[in-house]
């Protein structure tokens, strides 16, 4: 709700485009190894793809008020 609030859809956009590029780059560079497991790799890459693609719905959401309006 509050980024709901401050940010517009221009930001939210930019924001979640970058997280998608972060997370599919991070599968060629995230390595498991015996400090970083897989399963904090594999959480790593899902939390960036979560942000993205809710990042990416509220731009859309808020895009399509103000044109609408």
């Amino acid at each position: 709700m509050i980024l709901r609030n401050r940010l517009s859809g221009n930001t939210l956009r930019s924001i979640g485009l970058v997280c998608l590029i972060l997370a599919s780059l991070s599968r060629w560079f995230l390595h498991p190894a015996p400090r970083l497991g897989p399963s904090l790799v594999d959480a790593t890459i899902g939390l960036l793809y979560g942000v993205s693609i809710g990042c990416l719905l509220l731009s859309l959401r808020r895009t399509e008020r103000q044109c609408s309006g």
